[in-house]
């Protein structure tokens, strides 16, 4: 009895713990953007964060927006010379790239 209640939570475990597409539908027409869809429930970066991020490595003079896009905060920023760049900062806070290399196209 011991056997078969391992065996079935194991079982279990296992089927919970990988998501299968249940609806039928293909999961090539489906484009990932994250868990749920939302980045900016679960991720956010104030321009004074970000600032902080950025002016390590960065001109960084002042933050004029920050927006999410493609799993990235995209942040446009002035450098001291007045001049408007863009940067995309990983949710990690950690790296930051110029531009989006999207590998699907």
């Amino acid at each position: 009895m011991r056997k078969i209640l391992i065996l079935f939570f194991t079982v279990y475990s296992v089927a919970i713990a990988f998501p299968f597409d249940h609806t039928g539908g293909s999961s090539q027409d489906q484009q990932m953007l994250g868990c749920i869809g939302d980045c900016a429930a679960c991720h956010s970066l104030t321009p004074i964060e970000a600032q902080s991020i950025l002016g390590h490595k960065f001109d960084v003079k002042k933050i004029l927006k920050i927006d999410i896009k493609d799993g990235f905060f995209e942040i446009e920023y002035e450098n001291s010379k007045g001049e408007k760049e863009k940067i995309n900062l990983f949710f990690s806070k950690d790296k930051a790239c110029r531009e989006v290399i999207n590998l699907n196209e």
